[in-house]
């Protein structure tokens, strides 16, 4: 079993259970934080994980940030839903944040689609992150904490805030990309088709387990 790999499986199933809990309302937001948490820590300790284990591979570094965008887009939808009526500018700072991670999608497919290597998590994608998910959960304690129409300008704030590093992220992600799409190799880059390939061979092994405990015996007999 690879551990990482399962941590970060974890992550995709912690999503629905994260909405439901959270769009329950406001008794339990606390239980829905907790799960954001645990996802969280997850996203923190598969990559230490797979290092300390030499668990590492070309599929966990493809799962880790679907399991990312995934979980961001779920706490932006949940968020537009709860606070989108009483804020209305937050909603163009989370469209910002959705429309940054589809356009990563699907800038990151058709790099594939072109047989092209992806570049892994940079230093300001996951500082992105970090700021994104402190925002949010900011914003929730302030609604918990604090009356409405005293946050009129700091819940938008936080928002924009968080809008503003993530595009500066994807700026830096897209600049990557066109390198990528033209060729240029670099370091970091995720080798989508080595996996599939080495996947591919240990289950064909696995399949024909005679064609290598025995190949002498069928040269022979043919």
């Amino acid at each position: 079993m690879n551990l990482p790999n399962t941590l970060t499986s974890l992550r995709i199933v912690l999503i629905p259970l994260f909405c439901a809990l959270f769009l329950m309302g406001p008794h339990y937001y606390v239980y829905a934080g907790a799960v954001l948490i645990v996802s969280g820590l997850s996203d923190m300790f598969d990559g230490l994980l797979a290092r300390r284990l030499h668990q590492e591979t070309e599929l966990g570094k493809i799962l880790d940030p679907i399991a990312d965008k995934l979980t961001l887009a779920a706490v932006v939808v949940c968020m537009w839903y709860s606070y989108h009526a009483q804020f209305p500018w937050i909603s163009l700072a989370l469209g910002l944040m959705l429309l940054k991670e589809i356009a990563m999608a699907v800038g990151g497919l058709i790099i594939v689609r072109q047989g092209r290597k992806l570049v892994k998590a940079q230093w300001w994608g996951k500082v992105a992150t970090v700021v994104f998910y402190a925002c949010m959960l900011l914003i929730v304690a302030l609604n918990i904490l604090f009356p409405k129409a005293n946050l009129r300008v700091i819940v938008p704030a936080l928002a924009f805030f968080a809008a503003a590093v993530m595009m500066f992220a994807f700026i830096r992600y897209f600049a990557l990309g066109l390198k990528l799409i033209r060729g240029v190799e670099m370091e970091g880059t995720i080798d989508l088709q080595k996996e599939f390939d080495l996947t591919r061979g240990k289950n064909a092994k696995n399949a024909n387990p005679s064609e290598t405990l025995y190949p002498a015996a069928e040269n022979k007999e043919s």
